[in-house]
């Protein structure tokens, strides 16, 4: 099966008429299975989902036990509603094209499905088209039959699913998620219900010849087993009653916080924290100032003279020299002339003059160097090596500080600016608080909404093992009654084909349980994607409990298992489930990494998504498949649409591309 195309007029958030192409396309020679869907929460990416699905289901779509006039509330609902226009639309059409494969036979339907206000309340059409005709003498229900036999609901919820589906299997911990899609998978369901019809044959048979208070027994426990029965019935009814406005509330949540975030919703809520933030920086600021005056108290003013200092320690350390040498000169003089008194008194005049000649070409040279430059400064000793000191240091240390300093202070005052901009971004309380109450009220409903929807659930579960008691009771009495009955040909029957039954179911649940088992241990190991795990999976064929083993066979707790392995798992075995089923059908996921760690999700991105069939449409928000996801994920994307939701206008515009459309289309031409 691969969708073509879908249509939708009027439908929820889309006003008018809006087209999707869905048909996987061919690019550089390889046909790319990924339609990728891109919008913000409120946008009506859950709504294509919810329009495939009806468009298929009807009814059946929202739940078993929905009945026909909370399926007509629900359509109602479901025709949109554009600001200024209330009451202007009354319809709305969901049109469905796709190509299905049979015995080798590839037909093309079209379902259209559409809906009017009428004077006496919702009137709803379902037609049909096979190869460009329509299908004659088919009612809406034998459209619906046919529908339901071409693509069953129970297979399809393995392939069509979102988060929700995804938690309640990674969190299933008793079986009961797992062995209802098994159930349908299997069709055991359907077993499930001959058995329980053949019992209900069969204690008719043998209250027609029990003894009156074995009779009145089996009425009472039969009436008794009636009232639970209708009793887990209506609460499942209230259950699935609350599911569209469950879906409603939600939708309408997700647009709010939209129109609360377009009106500076986002600012407004991190305003005090802004203002915090804005006084913080200020005073870092202060300090980085205080840091600056000393530095500029310092060495570092000497730095801004770079030449000059460096001329003028050339000239420092010139006269240091110079003045070594004066004092060379000074020391010498005096020891000449103490030598030539020494002379004279014992060398006769022509000899002390000669020894005079020798000394003076000797040290004339050294007395002449002490006179040649004039001091300027006549810095020496300690006070020049203090000097020196002081320049390297308005070259090094003080001049790196200054320009740290620098940096920081200007990024403290670009966050300061940013501060300021995000609180004049801020409207104030009074222009979003009638937003805020209606957020605060639509949280209030949905809260309480869940919290009914679990009551009825457990009412529903606690009122099941009630009857199961009485049903118990009941097959005792009847067995006695026709335990001496078993020549009787019907009973005889009725009873071998109950045993026959519930052989076979066994049997196929076995069977299809290894085959789950090798095909989901095969998917978690490729999506998991760790050296060191080497777990096997064991399903209870009765209850169908999965199991986690490792190499030694000890029994891994689910509970050890991260969030994120607990959501592969869940994917892993809706994988598996898909695999085993047979089926070819698209696969259609709606925010499926929402709660996944950046390791997991790349895991999802490269080696699930590419090969999960032969069309995968993925509807994301831009932080599930950001930028980056979406390049890993540029060689099997077909084309992409992005969802606007206008808060303006109440309505959902969509084009062909995504959040970053042209940097991507120039990187899909390179890849």
């Amino acid at each position: 099966m691969i969708i073509e195309n879908l249509t939708l007029r009027d439908f929820r958030v889309f006003d008018g008429e809006h087209q999707f192409d869905l048909q996987p396309r061919v690019k550089y020679n390889k046909k790319r299975p990924i339609i990728l869907f891109g919008g913000l929460n409120g946008a009506g990416k859950t709504t294509i989902l919810s329009a495939i699905r009806l468009a298929l289901y009807g009814r059946m779509s929202l739940g078993s036990n929905v009945s026909k006039r909370e399926y007509d509330e629900f359509l109602k609902r479901s025709i949109h509603r554009t600001r200024g226009d209330e009451g202007g639309r009354d319809s709305a059409v969901v049109e469905l094209t796709f190509s299905y494969a049979s015995m080798g036979i590839i037909q093309q339907y079209i379902i259209k499905r559409s809906w009017r206000l009428t004077s006496s309340g919702i009137k709803e059409d379902l037609s049909i088209t096979q190869d460009g005709e329509l299908l004659p003498n088919m009612t809406a229900e034998h459209c619906q039959g046919f529908l339901n036999e071409l693509v069953p609901i129970g297979v399809s919820d393995l392939f069509f699913f979102d988060g929700e589906k995804i938690a309640d299997l990674a969190e299933d911990a008793t079986g009961e998620a797992l062995g209802e899609a098994i159930k349908k998978l299997l069709g055991l369901d359907l077993i499930e219900t001959l058995d329980a019809d053949l019992g209900i044959f069969l204690r008719g048979l043998s209250k027609q010849a029990a003894p009156k208070e074995v009779k009145a027994r089996m009425q009472q426990l039969e009436a008794k087993l009636c009232e639970l029965e209708n009793a887990a019935g209506e609460a499942l009814s209230h259950y699935e009653q609350l599911k569209p406005q469950e879906i409603e509330l939600k939708a309408t949540l997700e647009r709010l916080e939209l129109q609360l975030s377009s009106k500076g919703g986002a600012w407004a809520a991190t305003r005090d924290d802004e203002i915090r933030k804005e006084a913080e920086l200020s005073e870092e600021k202060r300090q980085i100032e205080k840091e600056v005056r000393e530095v500029l108290d310092g060495s570092y003013p000497l730095s801004l003279a770079t030449k000059l200092m460096k001329r003028t320690c050339q000239q420092l350390e010139r006269e240091a020299k110079q003045m070594e040498l004066v004092a060379a000169s000074k020391l010498a003089t005096e020891r000449l002339t103490a030598l030539d008194k020494r002379l004279c008194k014992i060398l006769e005049d022509e000899q002390l003059s000669r020894v005079r000649k020798t000394i003076n070409e000797e040290f004339d040279e050294l007395l002449s160097l002490a006179d040649n430059q004039e001091l300027i400064h006549g810095v020496s000793g300690r006070a020049l090596a203090t000097v020196l000191e002081t320049m390297r240091n308005a070259k090094g240390a003080a001049r790196k500080k200054a320009v740290a300093l620098a940096k920081q202070m200007q990024a403290t005052q670009d966050k300061i600016d940013v501060a300021g901009k995000n609180i004049a971004r801020a409207p104030s309380e009074e222009q979003l608080q009638p937003i805020v109450d209606l957020i605060g009220k639509t949280h209030e409903l949905l809260g309480s909404c869940k919290l009914k929807q679990r009551q009825h659930i457990e009412d529903h579960k606690h009122k099941l093992r009630e009857a199961l008691v009485v049903a118990r009771k009941l097959e005792q009495e009847s067995s006695l009654l026709t335990a001496g009955k078993e020549k009787d040909r019907t009973t005889a029957y009725a009873n071998g084909t109950r045993g026959l039954l519930k052989d076979f179911a066994a049997e196929i649940a076995k069977s299809k349980v290894q085959d789950l088992e090798n095909e989901f241990i095969q998917s978690f190991h490729r999506l998991t994607r760790k050296d060191d795990i080497d777990y096997v999976a064991s399903i209870d064929p009765e209850n169908f409990s999965v199991k986690l083993l490792r190499a030694d066979r000890t029994e891994v707790d689910k509970n050890e298992l991260s969030a994120g392995e607990k959501q592969i798992y869940a994917i892993a075995i809706l994988e598996a489930l898909a695999r085993t089923s047979g089926r070819n059908l698209p696969i259609i996921i709606d925010t499926p990494l929402g709660r996944l760690d950046s390791i997991h999700r790349s895991n999802l991105v490269n080696h699930y998504f590419p090969a999960a069939s032969h069309q995968v449409i993925i509807l994301s928000t831009d932080t599930e498949v950001d930028e980056s996801f979406y390049a890993d994920l540029s060689k099997s994307i077909s084309h992409a649409f992005e969802l606007r939701y206008s808060p303006q206008y109440g309505h959902t515009c969509a084009e062909e591309g995504y959040f970053w459309k042209q940097r991507n289309l120039d990187l899909q031409g390179a890849v």
